[in-house]
């Protein structure tokens, strides 16, 4: 049985896909439940993890041999990614003592944290990285990187003189900001543990990815393939629409396969 919550993406495979990849799949186990989504909202996780069975009431694995798979976008949008994500690792662990599993795919805004793009970070994400070095990081920064700034501020609002764009830049920078960046950059301890996770999963006969499949993609050689190059990409924090980490058809954006009714 397949239990879907809440899931963006969530696909019978066609008989193409299943061509498309050269590893055999997984055997289904009895039950899955597929949640994707949670942008940052830890409560709504906690409420459904519960009601799937899924954790008990000191949120501690609970599912047996259930396979949890997770479709991505942890971030954004709400003060609590970070949250979730210590909680579904550590739910990994708990799960497989079990004999039941955790999969946690890489969606489209987990890679935009890895490459700087913060247009949908909520401010609470970076206030939970801040410490009582923070304000010395920061002026560390500002101090190491201020004529870039200041050229940057000048080139948009040129009435502005060193001290105007100085309390600008602090005023966009909140505390957190910069560790916050260092954990999700590629090098980081998020932007690695990003890296490391799949972009299309296939558990039986069912395939699972944040977006989907595009025709092209089928083609590439496999699911194996299209995993290690979204891992690459990510690694390198590839900024270019053409990446497979960006581009409209790639596996974390496609979204050609969604219906409506």
């Amino acid at each position: 049985m397949v239990f879907r919550i809440w899931s963006r993406v969530c696909l019978a495979v066609s008989a193409i896909m299943l061509a498309a990849s050269p590893s055999p799949a997984q055997p289904a186990p009895q039950r899955i439940v597929a949640v994707g989504d949670l942008h940052g909202d830890y409560a709504a996780w906690i409420t459904i993890a519960r009601a799937a069975g899924l954790i008990d009431a000191r949120d501690r694995w609970a599912g047996g041999t259930t396979t949890l798979v997770q479709t991505g976008d942890i971030t954004d949008r709400g003060p609590d990614s970070l949250k979730i994500i210590r909680h579904l690792q550590k739910l990994d662990g708990e799960a497989k003592t079990a004999g039941g599993r955790v999969i946690v795919l890489v969606g489209n805004h987990e890679a935009m944290n890895v490459t700087g793009d913060l247009r949908y970070v909520d401010p609470g994400e970076y206030a939970v990285f801040a410490d009582r070095q923070s304000e010395r990081r920061r002026n560390a920064f500002y101090e190491a990187n201020a004529q870039a700034i200041i050229a940057k501020y000048r080139a948009l609002s040129p009435e502005l003189d060193s001290d105007g764009v100085r309390k600008a830049w602090m005023a966009a920078t909140p505390l957190g900001m910069i560790e916050h960046q260092a954990a999700w950059g590629p090098k980081g301890e998020l932007g690695r543990w990003a890296a490391s996770l799949p972009a299309v999963v296939k558990v039986g006969d069912s395939l699972f990815a944040h977006g989907g499949l595009s025709a092209p993609y089928t083609a590439m050689g496999g699911l194996d393939e299209i995993n290690r190059r979204v891992r690459l990409a990510l690694q390198a924090g590839e900024k270019a629409p053409s990446s497979i980490i960006n581009d409209p058809l790639g596996p974390l954006w496609y979204r050609g396969l969604i219906t409506r009714g």
